[in-house]
């Protein structure tokens, strides 16, 4: 990472370090209208504080820059070149980037069993039920009839911010091979981090905002 993303992503987390709430202008590329939302750098991570920053300047001339911030933290955590990640939200749909960053946003809330509550916990489904509420698309609560309600996608036609699933695990996309933003299980918080290889197989993508 330069010199300058690096300073740039230190320069918002210390400005976020005492944010409670953050309102989001949810205008998106289509013209679709979204409800304006609340969301929350909901912990002291890099992460969760310059998501939480990008969100705020969604319909900004700011926005590209603090959705650059991002990338660069997400790429530290996974030691990958955020150049890959940049091109990737950058192509998404802004209610796939909303939900990207509002899943992201909540990096280090604790894993909880049915949970879907703004800094204290989620779990799996709970976690992107709330991502793409953001972006005002309601989620059934189930995994299953998460994936079943969204129009099916691939590898090459997926998008940042769909939602991938394995049997029983349903995640937010980053948009690169087996990258993802989840909630786990107990003991482990939303966390971004990599598709394991023995489920890469039985992977499946789906696309929230076409199946409506």
């Amino acid at each position: 990472m330069t010199d300058r993303k690096k300073f740039a992503t230190f320069a918002v987390a210390c400005s976020l370090l005492c944010v409670t709430g953050l309102a989001v202008d949810t205008m998106s590329a289509s013209a679709a209208t979204f409800p304006v939302a609340e969301v929350h750098a909901a912990t002291s991570d890099p992460i969760s504080l310059t998501a939480a920053a990008a969100l705020e300047a969604v319909g900004t001339d700011s926005f590209a820059l603090r959705l650059d911030d991002v990338s660069s933290a997400v790429a530290t955590r996974l030691s990958v070149d955020p150049a890959l990640l940049d091109a990737a939200w950058a192509k998404a749909d802004r209610p796939h980037q909303i939900a990207l960053l509002s899943a992201l946003s909540q990096v280090g809330v604790p894993y909880r069993r049915n949970t879907s509550k703004v800094g204290v916990g989620f779990d799996c489904s709970g976690l992107t039920a709330f991502a793409w509420g953001q972006a005002g698309v309601e989620l059934a609560r189930r995994s299953t009839t998460q994936l079943r309600n969204a129009a099916a996608r691939k590898l090459d036609t997926a998008q940042a911010g769909d939602l991938v699933y394995y049997p029983g695990h349903v995640m937010i996309w980053l948009g690169v091979d087996n990258m993802i933003v989840h909630a786990p299980y107990r003991g482990r918080p939303v966390e971004v981090d990599f598709v394991t290889k023995r489920h890469l197989k039985r992977l499946k993508f789906g696309n929230p905002v076409a199946a409506e």
